[in-house]
């Protein structure tokens, strides 16, 4: 009976001790990625400073200008979820912020290739008629 209870024993304790060390090791990988670098800016990218302080124009209204990206809203996955437009005001009084989402808007370098020309199909009427922006992160 004795023997019984030891190989018991023993057969319940080998996977309780892979599994602590399959545990372990798992740990210890998950810290062990060393970074990689970037020497220049890869193909078909851009800076965020490309798009902050862009004007965007309304593709219905004659390219006119129609406010201000102010702000990138990023996921956690890296992409861009929206821009924050700066719209309404005077000299940047009583502007308020909307956020565009990503897929709205249309990016097209300008003539000199250097610059993205920003449009999204909404008038200013729209955009000042949109509910704010709510940075606030904790509600």
């Amino acid at each position: 009976m004795k023997m019984l209870k030891s190989a018991l024993l023993g057969t319940l304790m080998v996977p309780a001790v892979m599994f602590v060390a399959g545990t372990v090791n798992a740990e210890e990988n998950t810290n062990t990625m060393e970074a990689t670098y970037l020497t220049q800016m890869p193909e078909g990218t851009f800076h965020a400073d490309a798009l902050t302080g862009n004007r965007v124009k309304s593709s219905v209204e004659d390219n006119e200008d129609i406010g201000t990206i102010t702000d990138l809203v990023i996921g956690e996955d890296g992409q861009i979820n929206a821009v924050v437009v700066g719209v309404g005001g005077f000299l940047g009084m009583g502007e308020k912020n909307v956020a565009i989402e990503w897929d709205s808007l249309e990016l097209i370098k300008d003539e000199d290739g250097e610059n993205y020309v920003i449009t999204v199909n909404a008038s200013q009427d729209a955009l000042e008629s949109a509910e704010e922006y709510n940075r606030n992160e904790d509600e």
